[in-house]
């Protein structure tokens, strides 16, 4: 009797057609063809009573698809800014909530201003005087009825009221802490009656428009994108979105030898958060392949998968699948025949070199459909 090797397993990062192997078998029983036990069939010329086996098998048309690399990493901020005081002083009003969107120059939260804004009235009197001053001088000078020191004296006497007012028109600005970039505003760390020092944080702003995914790159495929690439990325909830790449690293990781590489998502509202599992689909040269169900897989008798098909004399054949692109219930696949029927059912009770009676039935492309 022969045997049967059901294989399963959990699914496996993309690296390389060995590392997909498994995962692209799960749904389906494939026959052991090194099994011992297995005899190869009688010739029909040694026994005219003997029946071909049968298969099914269909020719599929082949399409023009970019090959995909898909790689698995996590959304992240494109700026996280902390806020700080630049003042010393009293909390007197918060206005920014948490997880509330925030824009450019929208306040945050208010510190007592204190006597600053009385020191800033003086200040701007005092400048309109040595203003003055200062013009009467000049007057004078013109009609050298005034010596020069005395100008230079004035001059520098305005520069300094100049300097002073704006010093205390800088600190009273302070005591609103504005958002310096629109984002989200994660976290505010102070209340109503806290005191702060200057350089406090008080809180934390996530940009997150564009939303950025780093992946890691194998080392053998690097040299096949550039910035500004299209790709394509699936979050957990099953939604997808077009990215686009925005940096490639030009040094490699010394652990895992891959390199860095950035996408980029449109996020203006930003509703997708940072830290999300993403799945990243990046593109690279254009093949013609074939569209399969993982059920139609077999393995060769070195234990290699590929797929099984009939040439135009209803011979078996067998091609190593060399995978083009990957999703959850399809494969697409280069390298078999245009030609080809592929074996749909019954692969795993025929060798590469047996001839067959062949059936073509209507497919879906669905795994155990």
């Amino acid at each position: 009797m022969q045997k049967f090797a059901k294989l399963s397993g959990s699914w496996l990062a993309a690296g390389g057609v060995s590392a997909v192997i498994a995962v692209y078998l799960l749904t389906a029983d494939v026959v052991d063809i090194n099994d011992s036990d297995r005899s190869p069939p009688p010739s029909a010329l040694e026994n005219p009573n003997y029946a071909l086996p049968t298969v099914e098998a269909t020719r599929f048309d082949q399409t023009l698809i970019k090959r995909t690399l898909t790689l698995y990493g996590r959304t992240e901020t494109d700026r996280t800014v902390t806020v700080s005081s630049e003042l010393a002083a009293r909390v007197v009003q918060v206005s920014g909530k948490r997880g509330e969107l925030i824009t450019v120059g929208q306040e945050i939260l208010k510190l007592n201003e204190g006597s600053l804004k009385a020191q800033l009235a003086s200040a701007k009197a005092r400048v309109k005087q040595v203003q003055q001053d200062y013009d009467s001088v000049i007057s004078l000078q013109k009609k050298k009825l005034i010596a020069d020191n005395q100008v230079a004296d004035l001059e520098a006497s305005l520069a300094e009221a100049i300097s002073n007012k704006e010093q205390l028109r800088i600190h009273w600005e302070n005591t609103k802490v504005v958002a310096p970039i629109s984002g989200v505003l994660n976290q505010r760390y102070v209340e109503v009656g806290d005191f702060i020092d200057t350089g406090k944080p008080v809180a934390e702003i996530l940009d997150l428009d564009p939303l950025v995914i780093s992946v890691d790159v194998p080392q053998a495929s690097i040299a096949q994108f550039q910035a500004g690439e299209s790709a394509s990325v699936r979050f957990a909830d099953g939604q997808s979105r077009q990215a686009y790449i925005r940096f490639i690293s030009r040094q490699a990781n010394s652990s895992t030898r891959t390199f860095e590489v950035e996408l980029t998502v449109e996020n203006p509202a930003m509703d997708i958060p940072a830290g999300l599992s993403v799945e990243a689909d990046l593109f690279m040269d254009e093949v013609l392949a074939l569209e399969i169900s993982p059920a139609w897989l077999a393995l060769d008798e070195d234990g290699k998968p590929g797929v099984k098909w009939v040439n135009h004399k209803d011979r078996v054949q067998f091609t190593p699948i060399d995978l083009v692109k990957s999703e959850s219930n399809r494969l697409w696949i280069t390298g078999i025949p245009r030609h080809a029927k592929v074996i749909t059912r019954g692969q795993g009770f025929v060798r590469a070199g047996d001839q067959v009676s062949v059936i073509n039935p209507g497919l879906s492309l669905v795994a155990g459909e």
